[in-house]
């Protein structure tokens, strides 16, 4: 048995079944000799989950005896409650094979996505502090801003500018800053994205969901941080303002 990659890579556009390969393996003192396909299997990779299928062949466990087997058993119930009926199952078999390293599926998988669960953890701790300086840095900005132009916000209400104008004019101050930001952001998304796909393997990325929600997200935590300021500048009292310039 091949799998698809193996099919792929050596019978390119071909049938795969019937082909005959000399394999390399060997049982014994038989040597290498050639085998003919009889089918083919989808892939499985055998080692990190991010990295491409390899061709592989498969021998049935008796032509090819000397290897280590891994056993796969599905199960009803708790895995782990199965486990000394298989031990007899297997003792009845050949008592001179051993049973070791019992896991089950969910262990094998949390161990294999160990490490890119990791970098997921640390990359989404990072976005997250990066997005709580980014509301700390506007805030600061903003709140210095009102308070230069405390004097004109004075003078533009003594003239008749309502709250709302107010508060438009520091929310257009404040989505100035966050578009010249979103424009760096974005850019830098483009590179960033292939770094998300290697980590996310097996997953198609949509890269214009991302940036969109990213950007969403930006937006409605930069107009939370606005708000304080702005609302500050509009609760200015000109005359007070005024008189103390």
């Amino acid at each position: 048995m091949v799998n698809q990659a193996f099919a792929r890579k050596y019978f390119p556009g071909e049938e795969a079944v019937g082909k005959r390969i000399l394999s390399g393996a060997t049982n014994g003192k038989e040597g290498s000799r050639m085998r003919e396909i009889v089918g083919v299997v989808g892939n499985a990779r055998q080692e990190a989950l991010g990295a491409e299928p390899e061709p592989i062949y498969y021998f049935p466990y008796k032509q090819l005896s000397w290897f280590i087997g891994t056993v796969v058993m599905r199960t009803e119930m708790p895995p782990l409650r199965v486990e000394s009926a298989a031990r007899a199952a297997l003792g009845e078999l050949d008592r001179r094979v051993p049973m070791y390293h019992v896991r089950t599926g969910e262990e094998m998988a949390s161990a294999a996505v160990a490490q890119p669960r990791f970098l997921m953890v640390l990359m989404a701790s990072f976005a997250g502090i990066a997005l709580l300086l980014t509301v700390i840095g506007l805030y600061g900005v903003l709140s210095y801003d009102v308070a230069r132009r405390r004097r004109e916000i004075g003078v533009r209400i003594a003239l008749g500018a309502g709250r709302g104008k107010v508060l438009g004019l520091v929310f257009r101050e404040a989505m100035r800053l966050v578009a010249a930001g979103l424009v760096l952001g974005i850019a830098g998304a483009a590179g960033a994205a292939r770094l998300l796909e290697s980590v996310a393997f097996g997953m198609p990325m949509d890269q214009a969901a991302i940036v969109a929600g990213a950007s969403g997200l930006m937006i409605l935590t930069s107009i939370a941080a606005a708000y304080v300021p702005a609302a500050r500048a509009a609760r200015v009292d000109p005359m007070q303002t005024l008189r103390s310039e």
